[in-house]
């Protein structure tokens, strides 16, 4: 299944028709100028030698990240190569940040009003995929800014169906599911949309999703929340019902600014549940040129 793709929109359908009600949806934001000015050369060429904390790591399923520092422009130059995926928040980059707030991107005028918690991150991604997460009760504007990228999605409500480690992350490729190994998979309703650079995906709160990267990319994604955000419990409505009430306790407590309570309450949980469960071994990851990227 594919997700829906709009030329154009404005605020309030986006936050009536979308993210009021968990929907997925591509917009195209046609802003050339804009696009250029954050693509890989542009970046190269006035930040090269910008020192960062970039968080790095080549298997993206439960595991430490690696934050070395390092140059802007090696990262980008290693990228091109398809040696590296790396992510950093803009937030930390003071001149990234002053630049971005100086031009902000082409989506600044969709977020809903009051909206708060933003983080931005810039991914700059060789040709391979991710794992099979979600982001919590965040939703989030992703926009690709150079390459391209398939996104696979699977609603919030199906969790069962994929197999969860941890709260947040599933040991599932959706673009080539060892149905062996995870059979109750055949029956999640997956929807795919592919990025090209202009192309926006608003993927909303819990929505999993696993993105193929099938050229070299830069892409820019804001997290955030918003007042009249659907409430994580109506989200997961039909998601099991331990995972589902944790869910809605932790994303409470977080609203009310309980942040250091609920960081706490995750680590004592996660202690025990890496004591208790086995660890589910993930499939591989990998560039797979050539895969059939239809919704199977």
């Amino acid at each position: 299944m594919h997700i829906e793709r709009l030329h154009s929109i404005d605020r309030e359908t986006l936050v009536g028709s979308y993210l009021a009600r968990n929907r997925p949806v591509v917009i195209r934001l046609r802003d050339r100028r804009w696009l250029s000015a954050w693509a890989s050369a542009a970046l190269a060429a006035r930040y090269g030698q910008t020192k960062i904390q970039a968080e790095e790591r080549r298997h993206f399923y439960v595991e430490p990240r690696r934050i070395p520092t390092r140059s802007l422009g090696s990262l980008l130059a290693r990228i091109a190569q398809n040696e590296r995926r790396a992510r950093w928040t803009v937030e930390t980059v003071p001149e990234l940040r002053a630049a971005l707030l100086a031009d902000p991107a082409p989506y600044e005028p969709l977020f809903p009003e009051g909206t708060s918690g933003r983080r931005t991150t810039l991914w700059v991604s060789p040709c391979e995929t991710s794992s099979l997460h979600h982001d919590g009760d965040y939703d989030n504007f992703n926009l690709q800014i150079e390459g391209k990228k398939v996104f696979r999605l699977v609603p919030p409500s199906q969790r069962a169906l994929l197999y969860c480690y941890g709260s947040a992350e599933s040991p599932i490729d959706p673009f080539a599911p060892d149905r062996a190994r995870f059979p109750r998979f055949d029956d999640a309703d997956v929807f795919d949309a592919e990025l090209a650079p202009g192309d926006m995906l608003v993927i909303p709160k819990y929505w999993w999703h696993c993105v193929e990267t099938i050229e070299p990319s830069v892409n820019l994604a804001t997290f955030f929340r918003w007042p009249g955000a659907p409430s994580p419990w109506s989200v997961l409505a039909g998601a099991p019902i331990v995972p589902r009430a944790l869910t809605a306790v932790s994303a409470a407590m977080k609203k009310r600014d309980l942040i250091g309570l609920a960081n706490v309450g995750r680590r004592a949980w996660w202690t025990a549940y890496q004591a208790v469960v086995p660890r589910i071994e993930p499939q591989a990851r990998g560039a797979r040129p050539g895969v059939s990227r239809s919704a199977g």
